[in-house]
């Protein structure tokens, strides 16, 4: 990673010291012994998350982004609590006085830090892979538990959201190439004609693609990262999936029957309805148009990245194949 990488990753949290010493402060809070080394992790747009290698062991850090406000983070809290005291599979945060979160205030600045067991093992993006037929089941699974949990959170906006598609279109539009503003317009009369209201809701983690989804050593499946959960229709999880994590870029068959098989194998868990089936085309557009509206976005006014250009050819793929008569029947299997 270079300088100016690095750079624009430290004015996440403002940080003004060498990350070594808020290290050795975390350490020292949860006694975790004595800091061997740091390893940043460069994939993903919110906060700022690293590895902290010490003498007892390795561990996963994350130190929310200095935009969130107080209310934010408070937020984000509750969802970590109850993810931590159900049997979902993701990564359980380490305590400290009875809580998850370490408030640090350290060289005239604050930081809000929650240190999580390490998952032995590389994300999807990381591995350069899409799930296969007994990953697509067991992330039907645990989405379901997902769904079922009793938690109905505060919103948090989320920028790459299905639901703020309209507004975050509004604000960006100037900003997508002519051949996807006339699709888009097309998308958002297709969303106002949608019913929310008719739509089953639940916990809904919002963003199980390739970067939050990880596999360990032995081959367990984990979620990760519900910073951008919400109390929204749970179709949007079944969507969201679909559009990346059940893509194979080179096959429409393939890319509809994983979606087939991770919508049947939700429903062993959770029965679907009828609206949210007749719903889902469109949801999947959304996903897929998400990637592109925000990566072109990106792109132009921040600069490409592997992680950017990996985005927007997926939206771009995923919306091609969901324009195909073929798509509306994996609904019907």
């Amino acid at each position: 990673m270079d300088t100016f990488e690095l750079q624009d990753f430290n004015k996440r949290i403002g940080l003004n010291t060498d990350l070594k010493n808020i290290s050795e402060q975390i350490c020292s809070h949860y006694n975790l012994g004595g800091f061997i080394s740091n390893e940043l992790i460069i994939i993903g747009y919110e906060d700022y998350n690293y590895y902290l290698t010490t003498t007892n062991g390795k561990y996963c850090v994350k130190i929310f982004n200095n935009m969130r406000t107080k209310k934010d983070i408070v937020n984000c809290l509750e969802r970590i609590r109850a993810v931590a005291n159900s049997q979902i599979n993701s990564p359980k945060p380490l305590r400290i006085n009875n809580d998850v979160v370490l408030e640090l205030d350290y060289k005239n600045n604050h930081y809000d830090i929650c240190v999580f067991e390490y998952i032995d093992g590389k994300n999807y993006f990381e591995l350069k892979q899409k799930a296969n037929k007994e990953t697509i089941k067991e992330l039907a699974k645990q989405t379901a538990m997902i769904n079922q949990l009793d938690i109905k959170p505060d919103f948090i906006y989320d920028s790459w959201a299905i639901i703020n598609f309209e507004q975050e279109y509004k604000n960006k539009r100037e900003y997508v190439s002519d051949k996807y503003k006339k699709e888009f317009d097309r998308l958002l009369t297709e969303l106002k004609d949608i019913n929310f209201d008719k739509l089953p809701k639940g916990f809904v983690h919002g963003d199980i693609i390739s970067t939050n989804v990880m596999r360990d050593r032995n081959n367990k499946i984990w979620i990760i990262d519900f910073a951008v959960s919400n109390y929204l229709p749970r179709i949007i999880d079944l969507a969201v999936i679909s559009c990346n994590m059940c893509l194979d870029n080179k096959s429409k068959e393939n890319t509809y029957e994983n979606i087939a098989l991770l919508l049947r194998e939700y429903n062993k868990y959770v029965s679907l309805t009828e609206y949210e089936l007749s719903s889902f085309s469109t949801l999947y557009k959304l996903a897929n148009a998400m990637h592109i509206l925000q990566t072109q976005y990106i792109i132009k006014t921040d600069g490409n990245s592997e992680e950017n250009q990996y985005w927007l050819n997926e939206g771009i793929v995923g919306y091609l194949f969901s324009d195909d008569e073929k798509f509306s029947k994996i609904l019907r299997r």
